[in-house]
């Protein structure tokens, strides 16, 4: 336990230097590509042409460079972090942060609409599992260190070391586990803190100089329970459309190098056409113009300028407001809505074809612009059809935010506290805990699966969790199965298959196998029993007649978790273990329920 917690703050540090360093690589792609092109442009504008011309060209590299050398660093990261803990003993491999850093980089700099937290928190991840794997932790410690670099990535991303632990635990183990909490924490307070040594954040939070404030208003409320359903909704449009776009884009455009090249210039198409500078510009805005900074399209890169804008909207009658916030008019109000309101469908959409088009970067801060947008249109209409009961968009947009995330990832808890972290606005927490589990609730009601686990299922790797059972994950089929087993064939008769019985006495059920060797079923004691019981004669009666066909079988790569979700669904005490498809199917082992329920109290006194 001492090593692992000495590891822990060695991959906080590890984490932190390479968030900053990520950023750092980040801005400098974005400055020699895209905004230098902007620049251009706004004196020649045929230079609109290569500027629209950039996320193909980022999209061609990354594609290739990742299939060339680290496939699973492709798309938005967490989901293989997931697995990896779920499935494969928490072993990651060492290139993938090398591969993840420069094809993230890479394809956000030169405008992919994607976020930079998957990626930190795949980094991180692949840091706790080098970690463990050198120094020959147990699978358990191994899994461990992994979620304790998920945290890190977390924390020193969004400067939000409590939500790093929050959504480690929630998102990436699936389960709140005492003996886990303190290597997790400590990584995550160590790399928030490396962060903030060699950041240029300092100790302030993500989106500054926010003053509003929620008094526990009732007649506020219906309009945060409306925007958390309108959210939930929200995200469950934008996982849909993520997976979508995928399946058209795999079947119209089948070559990687067409799809990256054809959705590529699609984001760098809508970048370029879209307003680049909304309506009412804050003050912030108006000094970095001033200083000759470039501005970066909407809809390119992260897109955190557009929810710095959201969350700064207020009305001209609030007296509170510090004076980085935008006082709007009413005839402000309209002109931004017209400009907000259609960033709502195109973030999604943009992030979905980059992704698409085999791009690397996360969907969190696309669930947070999301979340900004929905919310501060949701403000910007309740603050001009009825102001007097309407708090300032910016706080919907606020609460918009955390929304939307818990919608997408159903981590609630991680998603209040990771807006409240970056806002550093404690005042309206209530909102944003009234609007997030609602969404978190139309979300699962319409989608059970999380944008995370989605992804997984689509490959057939869908990942069971549990509190009290969480001792089974690290443990795999293979490693309990039966590897020496009995069969019948399909032609035995029922005579046949009692003399195999009775010489197996601890295998209550029989796989059934026809002569080509593949699995047809399996006989369960019950089946025997009751043709037994009938006048039919013993002989008449063959296995194939008795068996249950099409049987539930597991892989040996699932876990014991998983397995027990496939014994309740045909009610039987033994599952067929087979590997391949199709025709190459070919049954390998069988594991009984027993064997997984004697396993699992074993762990459980291991562990007290």
């Amino acid at each position: 336990m001492w090593l692992t917690i000495g590891l822990s703050v060695l991959i906080g540090v590890a984490t932190g230097c390479g968030a900053a360093a990520f950023t750092v690589l980040i801005e400098t792609v974005s400055d020699l590509t895209v905004l230098q092109t902007l620049e251009r442009a706004t004196r020649h504008p045929w230079w609109n042409a290569i500027l629209m011309a950039m996320p193909a060209l980022g999209l061609l590299f990354v594609s290739w460079f990742t299939r060339r050398f680290a496939p699973e660093a492709q798309g938005h990261g967490v989901p293989e972090v997931i697995v990896a803990v779920a499935r494969r003993d928490g072993v990651i491999r060492p290139r993938v942060s090398i591969v993840k850093i420069l094809a993230s980089a890479i394809c956000i700099g030169t405008g992919g609409s994607v976020g930079r937290e998957g990626p930190i928190v795949q980094i991180g991840s692949a840091v706790g599992s080098v970690f463990g794997q050198w120094f020959r932790l147990s699978v358990r410690n191994i899994k461990v260190l992994v979620a304790a670099g998920a945290a890190a990535g977390i924390s020193a991303t969004f400067n939000a070391p409590l939500a790093g632990v929050i959504f480690a635990s929630e998102i990436i183990l699936g389960s709140f586990v005492a003996e886990s909490l303190v290597p997790i924490v400590i990584a995550s307070v160590v790399a928030d803190v490396v962060q903030i040594r060699i950041g240029e954040h300092g100790l302030n939070p993500a989106f500054r100089h926010l003053t509003f404030t929620y008094e526990g208003d009732w007649a506020q409320l219906p309009g945060y329970f409306a925007l958390g359903i309108v959210c939930g909704l929200a995200a469950v449009l934008f996982t849909k459309l993520l997976y979508a776009v995928e399946d058209v884009t795999l079947r119209l455009l089948p070559k990687w190098w067409m799809r990256a090249l054809v959705l590529g210039l699609a984001v760098g198409a809508a970048g370029v056409a879209y307003p680049r500078l909304p309506p009412t510009i804050s003050p912030t805005v108006q000094q970095r113009l001033a200083d000759g900074h470039e501005l970066l399209p909407p809809l390119f890169g992260v897109g955190y300028g557009v929810v710095d804008h959201a969350v700064h909207l207020t009305s001209e009658d609030d007296e509170v407001a510090s004076q980085e916030h935008i006082r709007l008019s009413r005839a402000d109000l309209i002109k931004e809505l017209w400009w907000l309101l259609p960033l709502v469908f195109l973030k999604p959409l943009m992030t979905s074809i980059t992704l698409g088009g085999g791009g690397s970067g996360g969907i969190f801060a696309p669930s947070l612009f999301i979340g900004a947008t929905v919310g501060a249109s949701f403000g910007l209409l309740c603050n001009i059809f009825i102001p007097d009961v309407s708090a300032h968009p910016g706080v919907y947009a606020i609460v918009g935010m955390g929304a939307v995330v818990a919608g997408t990832t159903h981590g609630v808890l991680s998603a209040i506290l990771i807006v409240y972290e970056m806002t550093n606005q404690d005042s309206i927490i209530l909102p944003i805990m009234i609007a997030a589990g609602l969404a978190s609730v139309v979300a699962r009601l319409i989608d059970p699966e999380s944008i995370y686990h989605k992804k997984l299922s689509r490959r057939g790797e869908s990942i069971a969790r549990g509190h009290e059972m969480h001792y089974l994950e690290h443990i795999m089929v293979r490693d309990v199965m039966l590897r020496q087993f009995p069969t019948v064939k399909q032609d035995d008769d029922v005579n046949e298959i009692i003399r195999v019985a009775r010489s197996n006495p601890t295998i209550e059920s029989l796989p059934v196998m026809n002569p080509e060797g593949f699995l047809i079923g399996i006989i369960r004691p019950e089946d025997l029993h009751r043709v037994l019981d009938s006048d039919i004669p013993p002989h008449l009666i063959q296995a194939e007649d008795i068996a249950l066909k099409a049987p539930v079988s597991v892989s040996p790569d699932e876990n014991l978790l998983e397995a027990i979700r496939d014994f309740g669904t045909r009610d039987i005490e033994t599952l067929p273990v087979e590997i391949g498809s199709g025709k190459s199917r070919r049954l390998i082992g069988l594991l009984l329920r027993a064997d997984v329920m004697r396993r699992y109290r074993e762990e459980m006194l291991s562990a007290h």
